[in-house]
């Protein structure tokens, strides 16, 4: 079993009829996080980033930007090097910060090596998701 999210729930239940021998489950990491992933961030101003030197294989990340009582987000990139192609940061406007429904904006999605313009959500709620698969990787991004 595979969960995408960075966490999962395992819950064993018991019927009380009897007993037996249990279980035994191990478990990996399949794809490492960036700081900060699957976070709400709520402040006015911030950054996220893939962390520290080059990013890894098989990464999965996601960032909801959601100041209170904003009108528009703007992300800016102060540094941006994704494995062209392979690797890629998308980019959505959401109506919410629970992101359930969500419109991907004209610029998304973005790889290379040329750090791309500011990008703005006009909703107030923009979801940042950063993917890597196992082919290489780059130096990663600020914003």
């Amino acid at each position: 079993v595979t969960s995408y999210t960075g966490v999962m729930k395992v819950t064993f239940t018991s019927d009380g009829s009897g007993t037996g021998d249990g279980f035994v489950a191990s478990y990996a990491s399949l794809f490492p996080n960036c700081p900060s992933s699957g976070s709400v961030l709520t402040s006015s101003s911030g950054s996220i980033t893939d962390g520290p030197g080059s990013y890894s294989n098989l990464l999965y990340c996601y960032w909801i930007i959601a100041p209170s009582g904003a009108s528009s987000v703007t992300l800016s990139f102060s540094s941006f090097s994704i494995q062209f192609f392979y690797d890629m940061m998308r980019l959505y406007s959401c109506p919410d910060s629970s992101c359930s429904s969500k419109s991907e904006l004209p610029e998304s999605p973005l790889s290379g090596s040329s750090i791309p313009g500011a990008v703005t959500s006009y909703t107030g709620v923009m979801k940042v998701t950063f993917t890597s698969d196992g082919s290489g990787t780059g130096d990663g991004f600020v914003a």
